[in-house]
C-alpha cells in the first residue's frame, strides 16, 4: 500500500507519540497530586494525540481507503482535536476558578464542544478547527496575562510560550508556505506544534487547582 505523504504521516505519528508520553507522564505524576486541572491537561495531550494518529492515517493512505472509512477518520481527527480543545479551557478554567464559576465556565466550555461538534459532522474544512482551538488558546493566554491561574513558579511563562507557538503553528498551516516539495505546511505545523507540547506540557505539570476561599 503506497503511502500518499510520506513525510505528513510521519511527522503527525512523532507528534501523536510525543504528545501521547507527555499525557501518560502528567498523569503519572498527577497519582499522588490529585489536581483536577493536571488531569484534565493530560487527558488534552491525549487527545491530541488521537487527532494526530487519526490525522497522519488519513493523510497516508486516504487514497487506498473506502471513501466512507476516510470520512470517518477525517472526522476523528477534527472532533479529536475539539475535545483536546475543550479540555485544554476545562483545565485552565479549574486552575483559575473555583465553586460555582467553575462549574458554570465549564459547563459553557462543554457547550463550545457541543456546538463544535454539531458543525464538524456537517463540515470537512481544517479552518473550522484552528477557528475552535484558536478561541480557546486566546481564552487560556488572557487567563494566564491576568494572573487567574493558580501553579507552581514558571507555570504562566511556559503556558503562554506554548500557546504562542501553538498560535504560529496554526498561522503556519493556514498559510500553505511549503519549505520543499516533500515538506509542505501541515508538516512544518507538525514540527512547530512539537515545541509548543513540549511547552504546554512544562506549564501543566506546574498547575495547580484554585482553592475554594473558606468561610467563616
Amino acid at each position: 500500500m503506497a503511502i500518499s505523504e510520506p513525510v505528513t504521516v510521519a511527522t503527525d505519528y512523532l507528534l501523536g507519540i510525543m504528545s501521547e508520553v507527555l499525557g501518560i507522564v502528567l498523569l503519572t505524576r498527577n497519582r499522588a497530586l490529585g489536581q483536577t486541572s493536571i488531569a484534565l491537561w493530560a487527558a488534552a495531550l491525549m487527545a491530541v494525540a488521537m487527532g494526530s494518529y487519526a490525522g497522519g492515517t488519513y493523510h497516508g493512505f486516504h487514497q487506498a481507503l473506502s471513501a466512507p472509512v476516510a470520512a470517518a477518520l477525517w472526522k476523528a481527527t477534527t472532533i479529536s482535536m475539539g475535545v483536546a480543545s475543550f479540555l485544554l479551557l476545562a483545565a485552565g478554567f479549574s486552575a483559575a476558578f473555583s465553586g460555582q464559576d467553575r462549574s458554570w465556565l465549564i459547563g459553557g466550555a462543554a457547550v463550545k464542544l457541543v456546538a463544535y461538534v454539531t458543525w464538524m459532522l456537517e463540515h470537512d474544512e481544517f479552518r473550522f478547527v484552528i477557528y475552535d482551538y484558536g478561541a480557546t488558546l486566546a481564552i487560556l493566554l488572557l487567563l494566564i496575562i491576568t494572573g487567574r491561574t493558580n501553579g507552581l513558579q514558571g507555570h504562566r511563562a511556559y503556558v503562554a510560550s506554548g500557546i504562542l507557538v501553538s498560535i504560529a503553528a496554526a498561522l503556519i498551516q493556514q498559510s500553505g508556505v511549503r519549505l520543499h516539495q516533500h515538506f509542505n505546511h501541515n508538516d512544518l505545523m507538525h514540527v512547530v506544534q512539537m515545541g509548543g507540547v513540549w511547552l504546554l506540557f512544562q506549564g501543566g505539570l506546574r498547575l495547580r487547582d484554585h482553592e475554594t476561599p473558606k468561610t467563616r
